[in-house]
Protein backbone atom coordinates (compact mmCIF):
# COMPACT_ATOMS: atom_id res chain seq x y z
CA UNK A 1 0.00 0.00 0.00
CA UNK A 2 1.84 3.12 -0.94
CA UNK A 3 1.69 6.45 1.67
CA UNK A 4 -0.86 8.33 0.06
CA UNK A 5 -3.68 4.88 0.11
CA UNK A 6 -2.09 4.15 4.06
CA UNK A 7 -3.06 7.89 5.03
CA UNK A 8 -6.55 8.01 3.47
CA UNK A 9 -7.37 5.08 5.57
CA UNK A 10 -6.25 6.45 8.18
CA UNK A 11 -8.19 9.85 7.84
CA UNK A 12 -11.03 7.29 7.09
CA UNK A 13 -10.54 5.37 10.10
CA UNK A 14 -10.71 8.18 12.69
CA UNK A 15 -13.21 9.72 11.04
CA UNK A 16 -15.38 6.97 11.30
CA UNK A 17 -14.47 6.30 15.57
CA UNK A 18 -12.43 3.12 14.49
CA UNK A 19 -9.97 3.35 18.08
CA UNK A 20 -6.82 3.12 16.83
CA UNK A 21 -4.77 1.98 19.71
CA UNK A 22 -6.31 -1.01 21.26
CA UNK A 23 -6.70 -0.15 25.42
CA UNK A 24 -5.10 -3.35 26.31
CA UNK A 25 -1.97 -2.80 24.33
CA UNK A 26 0.26 -1.26 27.21
CA UNK A 27 -0.53 -4.49 29.01
CA UNK A 28 0.98 -6.63 26.34
CA UNK A 29 3.94 -8.77 27.86
CA UNK A 30 7.32 -7.45 26.01
CA UNK A 31 7.70 -11.30 25.25
CA UNK A 32 4.77 -11.29 23.31
CA UNK A 33 6.20 -7.94 20.39
CA UNK A 34 8.76 -10.29 18.93
CA UNK A 35 12.02 -9.78 20.56
CA UNK A 36 14.89 -9.26 18.73
CA UNK A 37 18.31 -11.63 19.70
CA UNK A 38 20.36 -9.52 21.43
CA UNK A 39 24.59 -9.37 20.16
CA UNK A 40 26.76 -10.25 22.86
CA UNK A 41 30.67 -9.26 23.29
CA UNK A 42 33.00 -10.01 26.36
CA UNK A 43 34.23 -7.21 28.98
CA UNK A 44 37.72 -8.31 27.57
CA UNK A 45 36.98 -7.86 24.02
CA UNK A 46 38.36 -4.44 22.62
CA UNK A 47 36.13 -1.40 21.89
CA UNK A 48 36.96 -1.68 18.03
CA UNK A 49 35.17 -5.32 18.16
CA UNK A 50 32.28 -3.98 19.49
CA UNK A 51 31.74 -1.42 17.29
CA UNK A 52 32.17 -3.13 14.41
CA UNK A 53 29.61 -5.70 15.63
CA UNK A 54 27.46 -2.33 16.08
CA UNK A 55 28.33 -1.50 12.62
CA UNK A 56 27.91 -4.97 10.88
CA UNK A 57 24.32 -5.73 12.92
CA UNK A 58 23.46 -1.61 12.91
CA UNK A 59 22.59 -1.71 15.87
CA UNK A 60 22.37 0.66 18.45
CA UNK A 61 23.63 -1.54 21.63
CA UNK A 62 25.90 -4.51 22.58
CA UNK A 63 25.38 -6.48 25.50
CA UNK A 64 28.16 -7.80 27.60
CA UNK A 65 28.05 -11.02 29.75
CA UNK A 66 30.70 -13.26 31.74
CA UNK A 67 32.21 -16.17 30.73
CA UNK A 68 28.77 -17.92 32.40
CA UNK A 69 26.65 -16.16 29.84
CA UNK A 70 25.03 -13.96 32.79
CA UNK A 71 24.51 -10.13 32.12
CA UNK A 72 26.79 -7.78 33.34
CA UNK A 73 27.09 -4.55 31.30
CA UNK A 74 25.92 -3.03 28.50
CA UNK A 75 27.42 -0.61 25.58
CA UNK A 76 25.69 1.56 23.29
CA UNK A 77 25.94 4.02 20.46
CA UNK A 78 25.26 6.94 23.41
CA UNK A 79 28.12 5.38 24.91
CA UNK A 80 30.67 5.79 22.26
CA UNK A 81 29.68 9.42 21.48
CA UNK A 82 29.80 10.58 25.03
CA UNK A 83 32.35 8.34 26.63
CA UNK A 84 34.59 7.26 24.03
CA UNK A 85 34.74 9.95 21.13
CA UNK A 86 37.58 12.21 21.52
CA UNK A 87 38.88 10.47 24.92
CA UNK A 88 39.98 7.14 23.78
CA UNK A 89 43.08 7.15 21.20
CA UNK A 90 43.50 3.43 20.35
CA UNK A 91 40.37 1.48 20.11
CA UNK A 92 41.73 -1.56 19.39
CA UNK A 93 43.45 -1.34 23.04
CA UNK A 94 40.95 0.01 25.61
CA UNK A 95 38.27 -3.06 26.31
CA UNK A 96 34.89 -3.03 26.63
CA UNK A 97 34.39 -3.30 30.22
CA UNK A 98 36.50 -0.48 31.33
CA UNK A 99 33.58 1.83 29.55
CA UNK A 100 30.45 -0.37 29.46
CA UNK A 101 27.55 0.61 31.74
CA UNK A 102 27.73 -2.01 34.60
CA UNK A 103 24.78 -3.71 35.94
CA UNK A 104 22.28 -2.35 33.83
CA UNK A 105 18.58 -2.37 33.90
CA UNK A 106 17.38 -5.33 32.53
CA UNK A 107 13.55 -7.12 32.45
CA UNK A 108 11.99 -10.06 32.43
CA UNK A 109 10.13 -11.40 29.12
CA UNK A 110 7.02 -11.38 31.20
CA UNK A 111 6.83 -7.36 32.00
CA UNK A 112 4.31 -5.14 30.30
CA UNK A 113 4.88 -2.39 27.64
CA UNK A 114 3.68 -0.21 30.14
CA UNK A 115 6.82 -1.16 32.62
CA UNK A 116 9.22 -1.27 30.03
CA UNK A 117 8.51 2.09 28.53
CA UNK A 118 8.18 3.88 32.23
CA UNK A 119 11.93 2.22 32.77
CA UNK A 120 13.20 3.30 29.76
CA UNK A 121 11.44 7.52 30.45
CA UNK A 122 12.85 7.35 33.96
CA UNK A 123 15.94 5.92 33.26
CA UNK A 124 16.77 7.97 29.93
CA UNK A 125 17.49 4.97 27.75
CA UNK A 126 16.49 3.63 24.96
CA UNK A 127 17.34 -0.49 25.07
CA UNK A 128 16.42 -2.60 28.00
CA UNK A 129 17.88 -6.36 27.78
CA UNK A 130 15.87 -9.02 28.56
CA UNK A 131 17.19 -11.98 30.76
CA UNK A 132 15.88 -15.37 31.62
CA UNK A 133 15.59 -17.17 35.15
CA UNK A 134 19.06 -17.09 35.44
CA UNK A 135 19.94 -13.73 33.84
CA UNK A 136 20.91 -14.90 30.65
CA UNK A 137 20.15 -12.61 27.62
CA UNK A 138 17.44 -13.61 25.39
CA UNK A 139 16.78 -10.33 23.69
CA UNK A 140 16.55 -6.64 23.41
CA UNK A 141 13.65 -4.48 23.61
CA UNK A 142 14.01 -0.57 22.23
CA UNK A 143 11.82 2.15 22.04
CA UNK A 144 11.71 2.00 18.31
CA UNK A 145 10.45 -2.19 19.17
CA UNK A 146 7.68 -0.82 20.79
CA UNK A 147 6.83 2.34 18.66
CA UNK A 148 6.86 -0.51 15.67
CA UNK A 149 4.60 -2.62 17.44
CA UNK A 150 2.12 0.33 18.73
CA UNK A 151 1.83 0.86 14.79
CA UNK A 152 1.47 -2.71 13.57
CA UNK A 153 -1.25 -3.07 15.84
CA UNK A 154 -3.19 -0.13 14.96
CA UNK A 155 -2.88 -0.60 11.52
CA UNK A 156 -4.04 -3.91 11.96
CA UNK A 157 -6.88 -2.82 13.76
CA UNK A 158 -8.02 -0.40 10.87
CA UNK A 159 -7.50 -2.84 8.39
CA UNK A 160 -9.67 -5.53 10.23
CA UNK A 161 -12.86 -2.65 10.25
CA UNK A 162 -12.49 -1.91 7.09
CA UNK A 163 -12.68 -6.02 5.82
CA UNK A 164 -15.29 -5.97 7.99
CA UNK A 165 -17.50 -3.09 7.00
CA UNK A 166 -16.79 -4.08 3.43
Amino acid sequence: MDQKTLLSTLHSATARGVQLIPPNILSCSIGSIGLKDPFVVRPDNTLQECLEVMQRYRVGSVLITDADSKLVGILTERDFLLKIYGKVKDLTAAKVGDYMTKDPVREKPEASLAFALSVMSHGGFRHVPIVDQDDVPIGMVSVKDVVDFFVKTMLDGIFDSVDTEL
